[in-house]
């Protein structure tokens, strides 16, 4: 089995196979549920069989060790430090910025202190990204505009550039379950994209494109 995978579902997957009922009969199931999806990513970058890989991803770790949260900035620098690349991380929360830099000590981890729409309008590489990871903007559940329509935002500054095999995950999905009806981050990705006939590879807790 591949080295990375085998450990990440060792040490990695129990810890985020959240069963979480704060919100039974009202969200879906899966609440907090990453196990699935961090799988799927991970397996869709290594089947690129790429030297090096070049992670990005909007939100940056705030509370080390809460696996709620998904702790993904630690997963993917864990993940570039084994197999080459990048992971850089940009956050408008000053305090979120200086955990993640005390939390993530490898030299293939970078995190900004910025707005992420102004971040990513200003690099010059994301025709070289092979995931992109949108969690920027904490969604309130009962009204989800403001943090789906930023994450629609972000997701069409780099749709120009996403190269052939890149990933796109958006995080904190669900959908009521009395109507069926989607809320979360990136619920306007997903109706934008469905428009133009392309479906998510999951559609979960975490939504995942491949392109």
């Amino acid at each position: 089995m591949n080295t990375w995978l085998d450990h990440y579902r060792r040490i990695y997957y129990p810890l985020l196979n959240i069963q979480f009922d704060g919100v039974r009969d009202i969200l879906a199931d899966g609440f907090y549920n990453r196990a699935v999806g961090f799988d799927v990513i991970f397996r869709l970058l290594l089947n690129q069989k790429r030297s090096r890989y070049n992670i990005i991803e909007t939100g940056t770790l705030r509370t080390p060790g809460n696996w709620m949260d998904g702790q993904s900035a630690r997963l993917f620098t864990e993940f570039v430090d084994l197999y080459g690349g990048q992971m850089r991380s940009v956050d408008i929360d000053a305090v979120a910025c200086e955990s993640a830099r005390n939390t993530i000590t490898s030299n293939k981890f970078s995190v900004t202190h910025s707005d992420s729409v102004t971040w990513l309008e200003s690099l010059t590489d994301l025709d070289q990204v092979d995931l992109f990871y949108l969690d920027s903007y904490d969604v309130d559940w009962n009204n989800d505009t403001a943090s789906a329509d930023h994450h629609l935002i972000e997701f069409k500054i780099i749709q120009p550039f996403i190269r052939s095999g890149a990933v796109v995950a958006i995080d904190d999905n669900s959908r009521w379950v009395n109507t069926n009806r989607r809320t979360g981050k990136g619920r306007a990705i997903v109706e934008y994209l469905d428009a133009q006939g392309h479906y998510p590879i999951l559609d979960e807790y975490q939504i995942i494109f491949q392109f």
